[in-house]
């Protein structure tokens, strides 16, 4: 029995990647950074609008009863 093709590729492709991601510099904070920030307002910003939505859900729903 010989070794897959398929799977000898999958291991030295991930193997690759692994000491890509090792070598890799971590000086990328300040764009971590911004990106939290931005996150966070989006958030904000859903959770806004879920309550203006629901807001008039209710305003409607009182209407019908």
């Amino acid at each position: 029995m010989g070794t897959d093709p398929n799977f000898t590729f999958l291991k030295a492709f991930f193997s690759a990647r692994i000491d890509r991601l090792r070598n890799v510099r971590d000086d990328r904070g300040a764009i971590s950074i911004e990106t939290m920030m931005i996150i966070a307002g989006l958030v904000v910003g859903a959770a806004v609008a879920v309550a203006i939505i629901a807001a008039k859900i209710n305003e409607k729903a009182a209407t019908i009863k």
